[in-house]
């Protein structure tokens, strides 16, 4: 698979389906761009599908525009509330950590604050555009329009260094769901033989329910180290993904104590090995279920209310330059180091 900078702008949006959203002035932008040259991607124009976070076209486009009004969902810090805006805040820290890997391709971001937006606010939504100039609703469109074109062309124009070849070859395989990935990948014996196994996801059935518990014990006895973050199931994220799921209340919740205990009872039966073997929990929205064996890591995105054993699921091996695998384990990184270690 090849993962190179197919657009010149990802153009994010709130609020599809509410009347104060700004999906509408997000869509006149984009024909505006289009017609003067700028390859976009913009959901409903350049996708299929029912939406979802687009983190693969992140990461394939080179600038960044949220088009957002007063509208948008907040907390109480001014920023951009997750649990109202789940697949749009994806992509912003998708894009996000993009440029905090250094990607020479990711150049830039901005808002178009429409509406009566407070001058400032914009600021606050997220890190990605915090000291940074925005763009502001002025009443002339045609106007305010082009200075998003100018800006976007000064910064494609002078983007002498970017790799316009830039290309993964670490995505190895792709399958339909979870199920088929088991059926091709001996998960089994990547376990067994790993040094180093991290898994992050809501129940992370993987490594408890459906793992052979010898897989395990052969990884510790030769030396290898085990972390599993588990999500929270007494936490605000996982009643939420019940509601999400449109599942009973507690559903999750239970699968997860479940899991967590034949974690814990295959740690006690690992004797002296059972310090190499951490189990955590966090409390952030599941974005990612990431299992990472080694140099290898299989990647699956968490969509709105389909199980995460039905996701698409890639397997990706660790290459010279590896964004995807270097963008998923910052990802990891960020969670385990506000997860809690559960007590040996």
């Amino acid at each position: 698979m090849q993962l190179k900078k197919e657009y010149d702008v990802f153009i994010a949006y709130h609020g599809s389906y509410e009347a104060d959203g700004s999906a509408r002035t997000a869509d006149r932008i984009y024909s505006y761009l289009t017609g003067k040259g700028i390859k976009c991607f913009y959901f409903p124009r350049s996708a299929k599908d029912a939406y979802k976070a687009n983190i693969i076209e992140v990461m394939k486009s080179r600038l960044f525009l949220f088009v957002c009004n007063s509208g948008v969902h907040t907390d109480d810090s001014k920023r951009l509330d997750p649990k109202r805006h789940y697949e749009l805040s994806t992509e912003i820290d998708a894009f996000y950590a993009l440029t905090q890997l250094g990607d020479a391709a990711v150049k830039d971001a901005k808002i178009y604050a429409c509406g009566d937006m407070r001058k400032g606010d914009e600021a606050c939504l997220h890190e990605l555009f915090s000291n940074r100039t925005h763009f502001y609703e002025s009443g002339d469109e045609a106007n305010d329009f082009s200075m998003i074109y100018d800006w976007a062309a000064h910064r494609l124009e002078n983007a002498v260094s970017w790799n316009e070849t830039q290309i993964t070859s670490e995505i190895k395989e792709v399958f339909a769901t979870r199920a088929s990935m088991n059926q091709s990948c001996r998960f089994d014996d990547l376990v067994a033989t790993a040094k180093c196994v991290r898994a992050v996801g809501i129940s992370n059935s993987e490594l408890t329910a459906r793992i052979n518990p010898s897989a395990i014990r052969n990884c510790i006895a030769r030396g290898g180290k085990i972390e599993i973050l588990f999500l929270d199931p007494d936490g605000t994220y996982t009643s939420l993904r019940e509601k999400e799921e449109d599942l009973r209340a507690n559903r999750i919740k239970n699968i997860t104590n479940v899991n967590i205990e034949t974690a814990l009872d295959i740690r006690d039966s690992l004797g002296d090995g059972r310090s190499n073997m951490t189990i955590y929990t966090y409390d952030k929205q599941p974005r990612m279920n990431m299992i990472f064996v080694d140099d290898y890591l299989i990647l699956q995105y968490y969509s709105n209310n389909v199980q995460g054993i039905n996701n698409p699921s890639f397997f990706i091996e660790k290459q010279a330059e590896s964004p995807v695998y270097e963008f998923c384990e910052k990802s990891y990184n960020y969670l385990k180091s506000e997860a809690k270690p559960m007590e040996i």
